[in-house]
């Protein structure tokens, strides 16, 4: 349909009162969802297919560390290239998805063989790759996973430094950072919102992961445990319980409220002993730090993120105390009549606004 179709049309409409107002502009009209469900897996057959005869005729690229690096590095710029061609499209969307993820394999590939055994400094480098691939591909699933991926390498070179009761705060950091900012980026909003996605992500698996999950994944791939000292380890616990209180200090002022107000003391009261928690159960602080962000944007992923990072977290917690069942029963209840306490008090001094329901 022309544009002077679509006028002429508007304005028949308009003469029998069936529309008001200016004409709508023109949009593109959508492909059903069984449509593009297709077209993307239509889009990772043909990739695998290509990438398979690929490696199947270059086998020599898994030899050597340099043909890693160069047939990595030249995937990774054909899938910026095909993504920029045609952004819109499901099917180059999920072939340049595809197309990137080999080439990241790749670049992984050939860093682990040139760097040997300095898994740090590989990581670094793979994290800059993440951030440089972040802004060059115009596509919101790349996005968060170079997010995700790039945040959990920077997570890695803590942890293979000996800091890794710092990750979790660090990670979770960067992410409050954003989503607490996230009116602020103007027209890259969506590129914001994109990599805070994938550091909630990272934040849930650090904040889960946070103690000897760590060291047992990393002692199961040869790993050696990096000297650290007890107050390195009570420091990081104290960063993850200051994470949580910067957060609900920045919400309250967000939201108007005075720090000295009866809602403000009570928000601080809860940050404090949430902190204080943190302090024997470090993951406790960033979980509920993801969880309280979430809800205050009104983000249901960003909140059942949060809810999975605590439950993960606690899950983990409680299976590795080394106490008898009674013991961890007793602990239970305890915790269980102190958040029944915390609601009452919550109802009694913080109670919900009743507000007006209005009709259409």
């Amino acid at each position: 349909m022309t544009s002077v179709t679509r006028s002429d049309l508007w304005a028949r409409l308009s003469e029998a009162g069936l529309v008001q107002g200016e004409m709508p502009a023109h949009g593109e009209a959508k492909s059903p969802w069984f449509v593009r469900i297709m077209l993307g897996f239509a889009g990772w057959l043909g990739a695998l297919f290509l990438l398979g005869f690929v490696g199947a005729a270059f086998a020599f690229v898994w030899k050597s560390a340099a043909a890693s690096l160069a047939v990595g590095a030249g995937a990774c710029a054909a899938a910026v290239v095909i993504f920029r061609a045609a952004p819109r499209s499901d099917f180059v969307a999920q072939f340049g998805l595809a197309v990137s993820l080999a080439g990241q394999a790749l670049l992984v590939f050939g860093l682990s063989k040139w760097f040997g055994r300095s898994l740090q400094s590989a990581a670094l480098v793979f994290a800059i790759q993440e951030a440089v691939l972040f802004f060059l591909v115009p596509n919101t699933l790349h996005r968060v996973l170079c997010a995700w991926w790039g945040a959990l390498a920077l997570a890695w070179v803590m942890i293979d430094a000996g800091f890794y009761a710092f990750a979790p705060a660090v990670v979770t950091a960067g992410f409050l950072w954003v989503w607490l900012a996230e009116f602020d980026f103007g027209r890259h909003a969506a590129m914001a919102r994109a990599g805070g996605y994938g550091l909630a992500l990272a934040s849930v698996q650090a904040a889960v992961m946070h103690g000897s999950l760590w060291w047992t994944w990393m002692q199961s791939i040869g790993h050696r445990q990096a000297a650290y000292g007890p107050a390195i380890e009570w420091l990081g616990h104290a960063a993850s319980a200051a994470v949580l209180l910067w957060a609900v200090i920045r919400l309250l002022s967000r939201e108007g409220l005075a720090l000295g107000s009866g809602q403000g003391r009570i928000g601080l009261a809860g940050a404090l002993i949430l902190g204080a928690a943190s302090l024997k159960a470090p993951g406790v602080g960033p979980a509920a730090a993801i969880l309280v962000v979430g809800y205050a944007n009104g983000n249901r992923v960003l909140a059942g993120l949060g809810v999975a990072a605590l439950l993960g977290y606690l899950s983990h917690y409680y299976y590795s105390l080394q106490a008898t069942l009674l013991e961890k029963s007793a602990i239970l209840a305890a915790t269980g009549l102190a958040l029944l306490a915390a609601r009452l008090v919550l109802h009694r001094w913080w109670p919900e606004q009743e507000t007006e329901a209005t009709h259409a």
